[in-house]
């Protein structure tokens, strides 16, 4: 008997709980039209307020979910929404194309760049080194009698 009392209890308490869930999933989704710009069902402020007892109203007299958005965005406009939708994703299609060639972009320099740690084979490189050595030493002997 105890079980079933602690039972009804646990339950009895769940109830009014998910009724508040209810309205909290509802108006989680909305930005209080005030200065403060937090979220409805976090806000205390008294326009939060009047907008929950709108909301209330509203479910009472049968109005659907998108109904009751319909009505607050008429009444506050769409900037009570906190996911407003969209007008066009072109915008965003074109920035991820954009991004996406500037990665093939430099995917391709970076493959294409030229080793410079591998130095062609010269065929007089000996005569080559022997110039720049002498044209060094020469530089160097000018320098130091200067």
């Amino acid at each position: 008997m105890f079980k079933i009392i602690i039972l009804f209890i646990l339950i009895s308490g769940l109830v009014p709980v998910n009724a508040a869930m209810a309205e909290g999933d509802m108006t989680s989704h909305l930005i209080c039209p005030c200065e403060c710009a937090m979220i409805i069902s976090t806000c205390d402020c008294s326009t939060a307020i009047q907008v929950k007892k709108e909301i209330n109203s509203m479910k009472e007299a049968g109005f659907s979910e998108k109904q009751i958005f319909s009505a607050l965005q008429a009444e506050y406009g769409k900037e009570i929404l906190a996911h407003s939708k969209r007008d066009s994703s072109i915008p965003l299609w074109m920035g991820s194309i954009l991004l996406a060639i500037t990665f093939v972009f430099l995917g391709y320099i970076a493959i294409k760049k030229p080793n410079l740690r591998i130095i062609p084979d010269i065929p007089d490189k000996q005569k080559y080194e022997q110039q720049f050595e002498e044209e060094y030493w020469k530089f160097v002997s000018q320098t130091e009698e200067k």
